[in-house]
């Protein structure tokens, strides 16, 4: 079976901690790194299961300056797609497209 190339896309809630102070690039776009801290239940096989684990996420933009409003401790339901931190790295971080409190 083939999937698009384009299939990646992550909505998830937590609460914002972490949160870095933000930095900017050379030219000038904000940049925003933080972790989301998610705690659920959830169904698998007949079992409800605790879930909980933080990840690693970063906002670029207007999105960082959303992201850096909202603070720490913010709860949010978060959209965007994973992508390894670096080229030399396997490590998965969330780049957020969009961001709203829950």
């Amino acid at each position: 079976m083939k999937f698009p190339s384009n299939l990646n896309q992550v909505i998830i809630g937590g609460k914002i901690v972490d949160l870095n102070i933000p930095r900017y690039t050379p030219v000038g776009i904000m940049i925003v790194e933080f972790r989301l801290s998610h705690v659920s239940s959830q169904e698998e096989a007949g079992i409800q299961r605790k879930i909980e684990f933080e990840l690693a996420a970063v906002a670029m933009a207007g999105m960082a300056e959303k992201i850096a409003r909202l603070g720490s401790g913010s709860h949010v339901e978060l959209t965007g797609f994973v992508t390894k931190k670096n080229r030399l790295s396997n490590q998965l971080v969330l780049h957020v497209s969009d961001a709203r409190i829950i």
